[in-house]
């Protein structure tokens, strides 16, 4: 292959569909384009110094169960050098609601209502399977819709919606759909393991009642896909083994560098100029993964008729390092649903990577969603934070901070999943294909339809990276 492949950015799945391209054309020519001065995207980390190292949140590698994909990962270290979290370990999550941690299960656990109010919610949940059975799931519809359907209006009202307004700040009838698949909120438990034992033969009540103890979860799943993370903690090690590995195949990466224009002829992109006096000549194709209105931009689209809702939260990564491993159980992570929180999640690295803590104490990552009027000041905002730590339950008086740190979210951090903004991310989608530019091909998050997490962005990745080459 004499002709350029160009992939604007360098994170997770830029750097392994580079990978992938060069197994398929070890000849390619080959240039990354980034932004920032360092590789990883959401999926790197940050170095402080004096071994203070945080990945930026919960970041594991997560099976898509397709081989051609999940080799181009797993192949970076040897075996022995993973961590594989597999079967009801794969996934260790918890749940701050209701002023309860819940270390079980990271789904809402109604169990322990009043009788009366949990019968009532039981009660319209098999109603609501009667009145349904046998309908099409609907599609392309609000958060609220697609919870109404599954479980009644008296429970997406009374508890759903307050958790979705918890975390966005608007009303579940204003959110799309995909808000129900970003955090737990697509289930809930109801009864105990022995009826759930059961109950779980039922495809319709596993979909809308979960099993309540993740550790004793029977295996009825689909497939078999494991986690992967590092043994040396830091997922920054594995990005940078890929970026060396990468350019002693010759591939080139430009840090600190955008696409500043590019020339289109016959539908087809011919070269690009870079912000470092660089032209990339004889495109075969470019790959862009950073963000659908990013690329409408650089072709001259026009976008500004449409309306885009803001994310309402200011979000932050607080990093700290404690004398003790936090009181959180077996769990890798937990989400707080309760209202009068502004933490959205608590990672604690030592629970999937033990080596976390050879660093000297033991790290976790609190993400913070402020709100408008909310203090920015560092020192006050760390002071909350570690108040929510003590109400959760995750330390008390006897853990010191070794260390503390404060870091804006990457970008925009957290999109809003407004219907309007999905509805947006279409329409900016269709008018790029309507360029008909035969040799661009847009990947990443929202570049297809409901492609948002890693798993899905790399099977789309594939899916289009084996269409062009086709043809």
């Amino acid at each position: 292959m004499n002709s350029n492949i160009v992939i604007s950015g360098t994170g997770l799945s830029s750097l392994l569909t580079a990978k992938l391209l060069l197994k398929r054309f070890p000849n390619a020519k080959i240039h990354l384009i980034e932004k920032e001065n360092k590789i990883g995207g959401q999926f790197g980390s940050v170095n402080y110094g004096n071994n203070q190292i945080f990945d930026y949140g919960m970041h594991i590698y997560y099976e898509s169960c397709i081989s051609e994909i999940d080799e181009l990962f797993q192949e970076i270290l040897p075996i022995s050098e993973w961590n594989i979290l597999e079967e009801n370990l794969k996934d260790s999550a918890g749940l701050f609601y209701n002023n309860n941690l819940q270390t079980l299960t990271p789904y809402i656990d109604l169990r322990n209502l009043p009788e009366e109010k949990k019968n009532e919610y039981l009660c319209e949940i098999f109603k609501n399977f009667e009145l349904t059975k046998g309908e099409k799931e609907p599609e392309n519809v609000s958060a609220f819709e697609i919870l109404k359907y599954r479980f009644g209006e008296k429970i997406c009202n009374e508890i759903f919606s307050p958790i979705l307004y918890k975390l966005y700040q608007t009303h579940a009838q204003n959110l799309d759909e995909i808000a129900t698949k970003l955090t737990t909120i697509n289930r809930v438990a109801l009864f105990s393991e022995e009826l759930m034992l059961d109950l779980t033969q039922s495809n319709i009540i596993r979909e809308r009642i979960c099993f309540p103890n993740q550790y004793t979860m029977p295996n009825y799943r689909s497939n078999n896909q494991r986690g992967f993370y590092p043994k040396k903690y830091g997922m920054f090690a594995v990005l940078e083994k890929i970026k060396l590995d990468l350019e002693f195949k010759g591939v080139n990466f430009h840090m600190s560098t955008t696409i500043t224009d590019i020339e289109i002829k016959e539908n087809r992109i011919l070269s690009i100029n870079l912000s470092n006096n660089m032209k990339v000549e004889n495109i075969d194709s470019l790959m862009w993964t950073v963000g659908l209105p990013s690329l409408s931009n650089l072709l001259k689209i026009k976008i500004s008729d449409l309306k885009y809702d803001k994310q309402k939260n200011i979000a932050y990564y607080v990093n700290f390092t404690f004398n003790k491993n936090p009181e959180m159980d077996k769990l890798y992570y937990f989400y707080c649903f309760d209202e009068g929180f502004r933490t959205f999640r608590v990672t604690n690295y030592y629970n999937y990577c033990p080596d976390a803590s050879s660093r000297g104490g033991f790290p976790i990552c609190v993400e913070i969603w402020n709100r408008e009027g909310d203090s920015t000041d560092l020192d006050v905002i760390t002071s909350n934070t570690l108040n929510e730590l003590k109400k959760f339950g995750v330390i008390n008086s006897e853990y010191k901070v070794l260390f503390s740190k404060i870091d804006p979210v990457l970008g925009t951090g957290f999109p809003l999943p407004s219907c309007n903004n999905i509805n947006t991310m279409n329409t900016i989608r269709e008018r790029i294909k309507n360029e008909n530019i035969s040799n661009l091909i847009p990947l990443g998050v929202y570049s297809s339809q409901n492609v948002f997490f890693i798993k899905d962005v790399l099977i789309d990745s594939l899916n289009k990276i084996n269409t062009f080459y086709k043809n």
